[in-house]
């Protein structure tokens, strides 16, 4: 939302970014009302990592306009790609190998707490500064650090996105960076497309989802890198 808000319509990154986090709240509003039965957030996990996610997302949101946005932007594409390799790593290592994993189960524990609430603090920060709904990094943290089934890693971030969001959204508020008239029809139309998303992400194979994250990951890592090496 912020590259295509910023470089294609020509809105000042601010409010692009201030855009962006009132479409992050659509999507998350979305997908938590229509997840199927069984097939939501571990809300128990959510709302302990959301306290560093929220800390996180205010800090950033104070922040942005300080720290000089072509290094944040190179460190943050290494971030990712870092994320994406040991994704992959972590996927194909499994002893009883990627194909007997499912998307959704109940009986599982998650590990590395410490891991986890860095993780989710650091996705808050990069939320409120670049006006992403962080779920990029929380959804492999989850999956590769915690144990998380993929599934519930997918729900369970965009139950936290909404919450990051509107903790740093207040900041730009105040500022002055939140346009009504263009809120309104990218909220409405990411809406719809969160709910045709958790339409989908009950029928679709590990595989195909977790391809689809490694991809998006690399895709946004480049993005980033060259809008920072620019």
């Amino acid at each position: 939302m912020v590259p295509l808000l910023n470089l294609l319509f020509n809105l000042p990154m601010r409010i692009a970014v201030g855009t962006s986090l009132m479409a992050v709240i659509a999507t998350s509003a979305g997908v938590s009302a229509f997840a199927p039965r069984g097939r939501g957030a571990d809300v128990g996990l959510a709302l302990r990592l959301e306290m560093f996610s929220a800390a996180g997302a205010i800090l950033g949101g104070w922040s942005a306009g300080i720290f000089n946005e072509k290094l944040l932007k190179i460190l943050f594409s290494g971030i990712v790609f870092l994320t994406a390799g040991y994704t992959l790593f972590k996927a194909y290592r499994k002893p009883q190998g990627p194909a007997q994993e499912v998307l959704f189960k109940s009986d599982y524990e998650p590990v590395h707490w410490k891991w986890g609430f860095t993780g989710s603090g650091f996705a808050g920060i990069v939320s409120g500064l670049l006006g992403v709904g962080g779920g990029f990094i929380k959804v492999p943290i989850m999956y590769a650090l915690m144990d998380v089934p993929l599934g519930v890693a997918t729900a369970t971030s965009n139950f936290m996105v909404g919450i990051t969001a509107a903790a740093s959204v207040f900041v730009y508020y105040g500022r002055g960076d939140l346009y009504p008239l263009l809120i309104l029809p990218t909220a409405l139309g990411v809406f719809l497309g969160a709910m045709f998303g958790a339409y989908v992400l009950a029928r679709l194979r590990i595989n195909w989802l977790r391809s689809a994250l490694i991809v998006l990951l690399v895709l946004m890592g480049l993005q980033m890198l060259i809008s920072g090496l620019d």
